[in-house]
């Protein structure tokens, strides 16, 4: 019972003893100081180079002033059946300075992209007018009536919506002029 006791109480001292580090990570603020964003090790994460290159992958690790990410290259090869199929072939693991990062595509859910980028005003409206005047010409009731004329520019005015709206959408990639990425050093 003692020597059970003895061992119970040095694994409970040896694993307060053990400190677990948090390693370095790379934070992204807007150039007022606000927070926009936070990648650690194991975060997914997509960018463009400062060449220009996209990269998308899984942060396989941070430190010393790089960023090592994984990419998979995924391919389509040929069966012996004549059929194609998609499968990982392998991946590559990048070294990159955090500095070489030019921006930095956020993964966010975007629930009702379409009505949000005017995409569906647009389609429901050239929809609902083009079905106007088709009727109209098979029912043989002239477009410049006033009813039809009414609701060709109801029709008309959503598709216009539809089209600022398209206009004026944010762009959903972070460049580096707007925002600044730090690394911070934690080791």
């Amino acid at each position: 019972m003692k020597n059970g006791l003895i061992i119970l109480l040095l694994l409970c001292s040896a694993s307060a003893g053990a400190q677990i580090v948090m390693g370095d990570y790379l934070l992204m603020k807007k150039p007022n100081g606000r927070h926009a964003g936070t990648y650690f090790k194991g975060s997914p994460i997509s960018f463009k180079l400062q060449n220009g290159i996209g990269i998308e992958g899984w942060i396989e690790d941070i430190r010393d002033d790089s960023v090592f990410v994984r990419q998979w290259n995924i391919q389509t090869f040929m069966t012996s059946l004549g059929t194609t199929r998609v499968d990982t072939v392998g991946y590559y693991v990048h070294k990159l300075r955090y500095t070489d990062i030019f921006s930095i595509v956020p993964k966010r859910k975007t629930g009702f992209a379409y009505v949000k980028n005017g995409a569906i005003f647009m389609i429901g409206g050239l929809g609902y007018a083009a079905l106007n005047v088709i009727n109209g010409a098979y029912f043989n009731e002239p477009v410049t009536s006033g009813k039809n004329l009414r609701s060709l520019g109801i029709a008309l005015g959503v598709a216009g919506g539809g089209f600022v709206l398209n206009r004026i959408h944010r762009k959903k990639i972070r460049e580096g002029k707007e925002y600044i990425i730090q690394y911070m050093k934690m080791r």
